[in-house]
Order: structure tokens, then sequence, then C-alpha cells
């Protein structure tokens, strides 16, 4: 089937997301509320293909199929009319991916896909709340899109096995490795096996046992990790790790789920990681 992909959310996942469909030869259109950033991560996009093409990463020709398939959109409902797969990649928190999937489902026919790339939060958990609940489905991408080679792939137990082939087929297409879940776990395989590391790594911080800067170097340096867990928080997003703590505590009342405070302050002051230039560590903001 030649899908014709929708992307929901013009960030620094989204941007990328709908560049690989796009570069895949899929008809893509990203859409964003914010006219100003969508065209910004256009134009970034643009030229981390450029560089990449540099590099011998990418042909030249995925540059051509960039600007040829992605189109920008600044409405909800116009971004989804006649597309067959839609991605939602908005803020890790579940209202908010709530709020847009029951406005869309609403307005989908029986075969568009549904897919959220959360890190965290479980497809099944959305699905029950919309329309066409056996049409949704997790696509985990990984930061940054165009560069990792992974794409997760997690399922509600009464997902059409249709669903799932063509999710499966246009996760290979973008040319991602693919590995599929036999059934839902929040975190699925990556983030869940991480989040152990990370969690012990900010009670050592929070106890006063070590620096970040000397976890992360004894993690890179004891393990042969590439990077260390504060490092690891700051690409995934610090607002991904706060959240998940946060739906965890709320559903289990255990102190022990409760985002630790350093984290807390750092979401509420907008100190996300590498998207926004300062999180643990500072970054050359995009």
């Amino acid at each position: 089937m030649n899908e014709k992909v929708a992307v929901i959310g013009g960030g620094q996942m989204g941007s990328q997301i709908a560049a690989l469909a796009a570069m895949a030869g899929y008809k893509t259109n990203l859409y964003d509320e914010n006219k100003e950033n969508l065209e910004y991560r256009y134009k970034f996009v643009e030229e981390n293909i450029k560089n990449l093409i540099d590099k011998k990463i990418y042909s030249e020709d995925k540059l051509d199929s960039y600007k040829k398939n992605l189109e920008l959109n600044y409405s909800l409902e116009d971004v989804i009319v006649g597309k067959s797969f839609v991605i939602e990649a908005v803020v890790e928190r579940f209202d908010v991916k709530l709020k847009i999937f029951k406005q869309i489902s609403k307005l989908m026919n029986e075969d568009v896909v549904m897919a959220t790339n959360s890190s965290f939060i479980q497809a099944s958990e959305i699905s029950k709340h919309c329309d066409h609940p056996e049409r949704f489905i997790n696509m985990h991408f990984f930061y940054p899109p165009i560069r990792m080679d992974l794409i997760e792939i997690s399922h509600p137990t009464d997902v059409l096995k249709e669903v799932l082939e063509r999710t499966k087929t246009l996760s290979e297409n973008m040319g991602r490795s693919v590995v599929v879940l036999k059934k839902e776990t929040p975190g699925f395989i990556v983030n869940r096996m991480l989040a152990a590391l990370v969690d012990e790594a900010y009670d050592l911080y929070d106890e006063g046992i070590a620096d970040f800067e000397d976890i992360d170097l004894a993690i890179k340096k004891g393990l042969n990790h590439p990077l260390g867990p504060f490092e690891l928080s700051d690409y995934s997003g610090l607002d991904i790790h706060y959240y998940a703590k946060l739906k965890k505590f709320e559903e289990s009342g255990d102190p022990n789920d409760e985002p630790k405070k350093f984290l807390k302050d750092k979401v509420i002051n907008g100190d996300l990681g590498v998207k926004t230039g300062k999180g643990f560590y500072e970054y050359k903001k995009d």
C-alpha cells in the first residue's frame, strides 16, 4: 500500500520523523500550530540532511525526496485529510496525546493507522478512549530519528494484523531496524532497561554520593557506555523522564516513584536537555 503520511507535531522528533517518511518516497504532511517553529524545523532538518550527505550517510537523492514529498500544514483538520497513516509526535504527556487522538479518530476512516511516538505511554491507554481502537499502535523512534537506526513497535492485543504489517513495512522502508514487542510494557525494551540505570544514577546524585559529571564518567569508563545516564537524560529529554516518573507515581502512590526535586525544577525552568540547549549540561542550541 502506498501510504500517505501525516505527522502531528513539528518539534525535533516530529520534523525528523516526517523527513524519514518523505525521504522514503512517501507523500508526507507535517503539522504544527506554530508556523514559525515549523518553518525553522524544516530548514534545520534540510541542513542536517545535507550534512549527512556530505558524510556519505545518505545519498544525494534523499534531499530531493525530502523537498519533493514533504508539505507543511498549520491546521490539524487539514493535515489528516486523505491520509492513510498518522504519526503523533507531540510532548510526552498523556492528556495532550489523548486530546489529539480523540479529535482526529472521529475524523479518520476505517483504513487509517494511528501511531503514537511515545517513549513510555502505551497505545492501549489512548486507544480505549477513542474511535477505532483496533487501529492504534506505538512507533517509538529514537532521537535523533534521521540518525538513530531503530524503531520499536508495540501494540494493543486487539490491533488488526494489517495495521501491524503496514507499520512494519513503513518502518523498514524508512531504512530503520525494527523490533516488535509481543506485549505492551511501559518504556518498551530500551527505555525500560535504561530507566533502571537512570533511576540508580539519580539516587546516587540525590543522596550526595557523587556529582553527576563523575557518575557519567564512571559509567562511560567502567561500563564502556558511549553516554553517561545524565547525558542520556539530556538527549532523550528531561521532560520525558519527568512525566514518565510522575505517571508511575500517580499510579502507584509509592514515594520511591516520585520524580526527584532536581528533575522537577529543571522541567519547570524549561531546562529539558539538548532540545532546549541546557539540561544537566549546556549545549549549543539548534
